[in-house]
Formats: structure tokens, sequence, C-alpha cells
């Protein structure tokens, strides 16, 4: 019993790197398009990883259910992460319908956590993508998380997560506010940016 448990937790993440692989492979092919017909790219990098055993059990742990892949599957929405980084703030909304309106992924959920950023002064679009796979004998859809931001979100949010999580306790009340207001600092930069990046595309437009 416990070999076979062994081997269908084993199928499963099998399953996950597959999304990931296709999520790629797609996400690759779609920038490519965009770009030849827009002549930019609108993309300055992406991440993407599967989370491991090791972090999902403590996933699930910290929500205070058992390790199972009923619970994984129910719980845990982010096993494939990806990290789309965009240079300004219309590059993000750009992008978003670009993956929308792709009908090959199926959107499970969305939350824009930029008009609305979340508590602690968070701000990222994220898509629950619903991606399919292809074996032997069926087609399976396999969840992925796609979170996509700008440079600077992208850069608070790094060192938002290392002193929320690498630091062994909860973050002074001071010290949270403070973050907060970086994260308003940030959503100021992106606005500048964006106010110059379509002085630029007007200029480039008359020439």
């Amino acid at each position: 019993m416990e070999l076979e448990k062994r081997k269908n937790f084993k199928e499963m993440m099998l399953k996950y790197q597959f999304a990931k692989k296709r999520l790629e492979t797609e996400m690759e092919i779609l920038l490519q398009e965009y770009e030849l017909s827009y002549g930019y790219n609108p993309v300055e990098h992406i991440k993407s990883r599967v989370k491991t055993m090791d972090s999902i059990r403590k996933k699930l742990t910290r929500k205070g259910y058992k390790v199972t892949i009923d619970n994984i599957l129910r719980h845990v929405h982010d096993v494939v992460g990806f990290r789309i980084v965009c240079s300004f703030l219309s590059d993000v909304y750009d992008l978003v319908e670009i993956i929308k309106s792709y009908q090959q992924f199926i959107i499970k959920e969305e939350n824009d956590y930029i008009k609305k950023p979340k508590d602690s002064g968070y701000m990222s679009y994220h898509l629950n993508l619903l991606v399919p796979i292809h074996l032997f004998n069926q087609t399976e859809y396999i969840e992925v998380e796609v979170q996509i931001r700008t440079v600077a979100m992208d850069c608070w949010a790094s060192l938002d997560h290392k002193l929320r999580y690498k630091l062994p306790k909860k973050l002074p009340l001071a010290l949270e506010q403070e973050m907060i207001h970086c994260s308003t600092e940030m959503m100021k930069i992106d606005a500048k940016m964006q106010e110059l990046y379509k002085i630029v595309k007007k200029n480039k437009i008359r020439e």
C-alpha cells in the first residue's frame, strides 16, 4: 500500500512537471507571435518552478490538512508557479489579455491585486490556469498559478518575502507599515514610468 501511495504521488508530481513544460512552451510561442506583430516583447523575464514535496507538506500542515493527493489538488493551488515580470504597467494588462484569449487554457480564477492590493501592500495580477496535458489515452487539466507584475512590484515582493518568511518572528508593526509605504511608493514609480513610456511611444509614432 505504501509503495502504491508513493507511486501515485510520483505520478501526480510528474503531471505537474508536464504542465510546467507545456505552459513554458506555449508562453514562448505567444510572446514570439506578439513580438512579431508589434515589434515589442512586454516581458522582462519569466521564472517557473514546481514546489517540492517538502514545501507542499509544510503548506498543507500550516492549513491544517493531512498530506494526501486529494488535499494537494484541493488546497494547494500553486504547486506549479509562474512569475512573469513586465517592464510597464500596461504590459501587465496586455499580457493578461493575451493569456485569457488563448483558448487552450481554462481560467479557473483571477485576482487583480494591482487595482486592489493585499493589506500587506502586495501587488500582482494572479491567474490560475487549467493547462491541458496529453497522456496516452486522455487529456487532463492541471492547475498552474501565474503571477504577472512589473519590475517595481517584483522588487518589493522579493524583499517582502525575505523579511516576512526568512526571519523567525513576525514583522513588527512599524516595519509592516514601512513595507506598505514602500509599496505605495513603488506604485507611484510604476505610474510615472508608464507616463514616460506613453511619451516615448507618441514620439516614436510621429517619427
